[in-house]
């Protein structure tokens, strides 16, 4: 959304929005620029979500490493705006630590060579060219769609535990489109070929995945989400920290109300006749109050929404 954006019809009179995160603070950012104000729940003490920036002995820790890349010029003026200051230019360096060796990301042949010896290397391209002349009809997870643009060596390698440490799921229970997303563009004789030719384009339009630089704020990812909170409290928005969702109460297909629970043990009911929800989805269909029927869900709560899911089904 930009200053031109046309004006949102019929405003809603008790707007919540649910976490504290950068969708949530964002959303709240561009609706204060049609003067419309509401409540935002954070169960944190930290604004940021997994994007915040936490502070310890006055030493600041990034949770997990955000960098922002973005080919959208709005997006990229959107967030100069919200944290009132340029963001820093800073050159990528990434490396995967495996079995006690540093090998560099985007790969860099020589780097790979060095740390595996010959033989490991040699398979590892043997494994890839298979993949390519036998490649995987119609992948249906992650793990498929790995092997077939890496092939099945350097899938266990470097992609197996470490999306399994971050997302708590085995790869066979990932989504390919959700891999094909994560990785666009990308495969093994891409990567190789813009360590070789130091380009990391394809048909003009930049690959993601090998980005050389990014912008970077002064003080971590979390300043540029403390400075937009900072600003949609100004604009009369009330940011309740510390304040988890409970139930959410909805009738004929509309949310009514949501319970909020406070970090000492109190709730309150918060009525409401718009929501926004970006807490999981899972958690939130849990949190729905009746439960949604699983038949009734996609039709009552939007297209593309799965059934209700089950207790033991993987987060992602």
């Amino acid at each position: 959304m930009s200053e031109s954006t046309p004006a949102i019809p019929d405003p809603p009179k008790n707007l919540v929005i649910i976490g504290a995160g950068p969708a949530g603070l964002t959303a709240a950012y561009e609706l204060s620029k049609h003067n419309i104000t509401g409540t935002i729940l954070e169960a944190n003490s930290v604004v940021g979500g997994i994007a915040r920036t936490v502070v310890r002995e006055g030493y600041r820790f990034d949770l997990g490493g955000h960098r922002f890349f973005t080919k959208v010029k709005e997006i990229d003026l959107l967030w100069d705006e919200m944290l009132g200051e340029p963001m820093l230019i800073r050159p990528r360096t990434t490396r995967i630590l495996y079995d006690g060796k540093f090998y560099d990301y985007p790969l860099k042949p020589w780097n790979a060579l060095r740390n595996m010896g010959v033989v490991k290397a040699v398979a590892c391209v043997l494994s890839y060219f298979k993949a390519r002349l036998f490649p995987i009809r119609n992948p249906k997870n992650f793990e498929e769609w790995v092997t077939n643009q890496f092939g099945k060596k350097l899938f266990n390698m470097f992609f197996k535990s470490y999306t399994e440490k971050v997302w708590g799921c085995p790869c066979s229970e990932i989504g390919a489109d959700w891999a094909a997303q994560r990785i666009k563009g990308l495969s093994l004789g891409k990567a190789v070929w813009g360590a070789l030719f130091g380009t990391n384009k394809k048909g003009g339009k930049i690959i993601k995945t090998l980005i050389d630089e990014f912008k970077y704020p002064r003080q971590g990812p979390g300043q540029l989400w403390e400075a937009c909170a900072k600003t949609v409290v100004q604009k009369q928005w009330k940011l309740n920290m510390q304040t988890r969702a409970g139930a959410i109460q909805w009738r004929d297909g509309r949310v009514v109300s949501v319970e909020t629970r406070s970090v000492d043990g109190r709730t309150t009911m918060i009525d409401c006749d718009h929501l926004m929800s970006t807490m999981p989805l899972r958690e939130l269909l849990h949190a729905l109050d009746p439960t949604p029927p699983r038949r009734d869900t996609r039709r009552s709560f939007g297209a593309g929404l799965p059934g209700f899911p089950d207790r033991g089904a993987c987060r992602r």
